[in-house]
Order: C-alpha cells, then sequence, then structure tokens
C-alpha cells in the first residue's frame, strides 16, 4: 500500500530522517487535490536565494508558531512542517542552500521559533524539510521582524502571522486574544484549589396554565363591571325644540357639555358611550392577558423564593487573583434569572366610561405610574445569564480571593414549570487569571410539589 498523509502516523512529531522521509513520500503519493493542513504546508518550487523566498519561508514558521497549544496538539505532537520541493504528483527537488546561512537569513524576517532545516533524499531530488516546534504555554508573540514587499503584496515589521486550516494569514482579533491568553497561561499556576458551596430550599413551581389565566380574566372582568360604572342610559328627548332661557329644569342634560357633568350631578350618555367602555374593558384585560406571564416571572425573582446561593473559598495559602465562576443547568422547562426581566406595566386602573374631563389627568397619572412600575437598581453581583441551545449559563466575576478567603453570596433564582425534574443538576466551573486550570463541581436542586399560579400574583377583586 502506498504510503499517503491519511496513513501516515500523526499521534507522534516525525523527526528522525526516516520519519522526514515518509513525510516527503505521503506528500507525494497523496492525490493531488489533496489540501494543506494547519500543520503542514509545502511548496514545490521556491528560490531561497532571492528575498521574496526567504520571507516565504519566514512567514511558514511565525504562523505554524503562532497557532493555540490546544489546536497544535491535534498532530504530531503540535510540530508543523513546511516542505520545499514536493508537492502531491509531482517532486521537483530544490537546490540545497547551506543551514548556516539559510538560518541567518530566515532570521531577519523571523527570530524567535524554534525551528530546524533537514534535506531528504526523495528518489533522485533532494527535499528541504523545516520542522517548526510545538507552540507551549507562555510563548511570546512571534511578529515579522523585517518589512516586506513586492508587486502583489506588502507586510510591515511588526506583523503577527497565524496559521488556519490551510493557509497562513495575518492574525485577526481572535488570535491575537488566543496568543495573548497563551502568554498569560505561561505564568500561571497549573492548579487551582478552590472550595464550593451551594445553598438552597426546595424551589416552587410557577404554572402559567392558559385555563388558569383565563379563569382569573372572567372573575377579574365581572369585577371591573360591577365596580367601573357602566355609563347610564342615554336622557329622554327634551319636550320642545326651543326651551325657555330661562327654564333650569333640562340645563345639566341640555347646555353643560358632557365633560363638566360630574360638577352638577350624574351624567348622561349615549350608545357610543357604551361601545366605547366595552372597549376600554377588552383592552384593559387584553393588556394583563399579555403581560402577566412575565410579571409573575418577575415577581418570583423579586421575592426570597426559589434562590440558589453559591459561594466560592480558597482555603490555600496563596492569593488566586480574577476569579471567575460559571454555573450550567439544563434547560428542562425553566427559566434561570440573575436580575428581574423588563416588563410592560400592567394597567393599574379599572376603566371608566368616558369622561373627556377626567380622561387626559388619568393618562397623566398612568404614565407615572408606568414610569415607577420597571425602577430597578442594578447589582454588580449579579450574573450575566445566556440562555443556549441545551442550557443557561450563569457567570460571576468575583476577582480577588486571599488566602482563606470565600466570596459574597452568589444569588441566581430559578423559576421551575410544571414539568421541570424534581431535582435540577447544576455544574459549577471556577476558572483564575492566576492559574491554568479550572475546578469543577456538580450539585443539584430540589425541586418541591408546591406550586404558584397567578392567584399568588394578582388579587382579581382588587383593581385600583
Amino acid at each position: 500500500m502506498r504510503l499517503t498523509l491519511g496513513h501516515l502516523d500523526k499521534t507522534r512529531a516525525l523527526r528522525t530522517e526516516d520519519e522526514l522521509r515518509d513525510l516527503v513520500t505521503a506528500i507525494y503519493n497523496s492525490p493531488t487535490t489533496t489540501q494543506e493542513t494547519n500543520w503542514l504546508e509545502w511548496k514545490s518550487a521556491l528560490n531561497l536565494s532571492v528575498a521574496e523566498g526567504r520571507f516565504s519561508v519566514a512567514k511558514a514558521i511565525l504562523g505554524f508558531a503562532n497557532r493555540s497549544v490546544s489546536e497544535a496538539q491535534r498532530s504530531c505532537e503540535g510540530v508543523a512542517y513546511m516542505v520545499v520541493g514536493v508537492e502531491p504528483g509531482n517532486a521537483p527537488g530544490v537546490p540545497t542552500f547551506d543551514h548556516a546561512t539559510l538560518g541567518q537569513r530566515v532570521k531577519t524576517y523571523a527570530d524567535g521559533p524554534r525551528w530546524m532545516a533537514h534535506y531528504v533524499e526523495l528518489a533522485d531530488v533532494t527535499v528541504l524539510v523545516i520542522v517548526v516546534e510545538a507552540p507551549r504555554a507562555g510563548d511570546h508573540i512571534h511578529t515579522l521582524q523585517k518589512e516586506f514587499s513586492n508587486d502583489r503584496t506588502r507586510h510591515q515589521a511588526g506583523t503577527v502571522f497565524h496559521r488556519g486550516t490551510a493557509q497562513t494569514q495575518p492574525a485577526g482579533p481572535k488570535e491575537l486574544a488566543m496568543l495573548e491568553e497563551r502568554l498569560l497561561d505561561g505564568r500561571r499556576n497549573p492548579g487551582l484549589d478552590l472550595e464550593f458551596e451551594a445553598q438552597a430550599e426546595p424551589l416552587t413551581r410557577l404554572s402559567a396554565d392558559i385555563d388558569e389565566i383565563n379563569d382569573w380574566l372572567n372573575r377579574h372582568e365581572v369585577y371591573v363591571r360591577a365596580n367601573s360604572g357602566e355609563p347610564p342610559p342615554p336622557p329622554p328627548p327634551p319636550r320642545s325644540p326651543n326651551p325657555s332661557i330661562g327654564s333650569l329644569a333640562n340645563l345639566t342634560s341640555f347646555v353643560v357639555p358632557s365633560s363638566l357633568g360630574g360638577m352638577f350631578g350624574p351624567q348622561s350618555a349615549t350608545a357610543e358611550d357604551g361601545k366605547e367602555f366595552n372597549r376600554r374593558v377588552e383592552d384593559y384585560l387584553a393588556r394583563i392577558r399579555n403581560g402577566v406571564v412575565d410579571h409573575m416571572v418577575r415577581g418570583v425573582v423579586e421575592s426570597d423564593e426559589n434562590k440558589v446561593v453559591f459561594t466560592v473559598g480558597n482555603e490555600t495559602d496563596d492569593s488566586v487573583t480574577g476569579v471567575k465562576l460559571t454555573a450550567k443547568i439544563p434547560r428542562t422547562s425553566l427559566v434561570v434569572r440573575g436580575s428581574p426581566p423588563a416588563v410592560e406595566p400592567l394597567p393599574r386602573r379599572l376603566p371608566k366610561w368616558p369622561d373627556r374631563g377626567t380622561d387626559y389627568l388619568t393618562e397623566i397619572q398612568m404614565a407615572a405610574l408606568a414610569r415607577e412600575t420597571n425602577n430597578y437598581v442594578f447589582d454588580p453581583r449579579e450574573p450575566s445569564v445566556v440562555e443556549k441551545d441545551t442550557l443557561f449559563e450563569a457567570t460571576w466575576d468575583i476577582g480577588d480571593l486571599r488566602p482563606r478567603e470565600w466570596s459574597d453570596p452568589l444569588t441566581l433564582t430559578i423559576v421551575a414549570g410544571p414539568d421541570a425534574p424534581s431535582a435540577l443538576d447544576i455544574e459549577l466551573t471556577a476558572s483564575s487569571l492566576s492559574h491554568r486550570c479550572t475546578k469543577s463541581w456538580k450539585t443539584s436542586v430540589t425541586v418541591g410539589a408546591g406550586t404558584w399560579t397567578i392567584d399568588n400574583f394578582l388579587d382579581a377583586e382588587i383593581g385600583d
């Protein structure tokens, strides 16, 4: 069987002469459609006696040296290779070049990464194999030392190259952030020894059953209509089309505008007033229906119920800096909140039948109440909560923990639905800027048999 890149053993670094010859042979025997990888690049021809050829080698070395440690370790123990003089199905070879001279000239562009040049014989030609050592935690960010330009491209000194899936390009923001993290990893302690505690009473379920909500709305509508005042029937028509100006018998119903009726006694109404009153009732109930579930969730979050409290402790003799805690909770018929959700205000007054003299003042009062509804003071200890496909992820920035110091209580609200399991699994993971490793811990929270409904949050017979 012909050796190809698909059959090559990549579980260990290729270093010996035979192993490097196998690499060159595998490249040559591979199909012409074979793609380069994040650990292997080849050039069928490259003139190393000119700046463009030397820059091409330096660029590849810099790109391989600026990979992430974890990505590099997936093949050949992190070691990478640039091969010059062979490609799939073609092996023209290269002229030999003095190692010392080649090394000095490449260093004008790439000084820092560890690499070695080898010449390998394949049939009747010589192939150059550049072996680039694996990146490690703590490695510096390797940059281009000297500007290079030709009629096609220009790269300034200081450019950071990164090897991606199959090509080397200037690093973007994500790659630069990865390289910064790699540099910091070398200065971190390897182990993270933190302690965890979790406290929670059994959670109460929240039912937002549509039938229960409709029943509450029906009961509330009965109360609203009984206490808002139905519009009185329209007055009878006047006896004469031209009443005497001296007669005051029908003054309140004929002369006084309806907007002033409340000043003189019972206000008359029209058929349109009845329709408008019904419209107001329907709108009032619709606003409650649309917002009641969010208000129920907010009520749970603002209460002292359904709280899970975590603490993280450092019982070692050394300080731990930049501690961050992440809690992962599966999405199983529940909602996880770190702060109350923003909600539209529910109507705070029962609908009244139309009165142009008082409607304007009522709207002013309603607006003032609406501004007070979402009045909330941010607590810096609140977590950021992200809802993902299969779980909720809550994260707290704890900061530094001195020896024998524990964090402040870290509170999370879990709103469990009717179908939530009786026990919720929670996985905690702590990380630190001063340590490379993380520390994980698992716990569970019990969901009790008790259930809240809409009647626990809103009284159907109180409207004002």
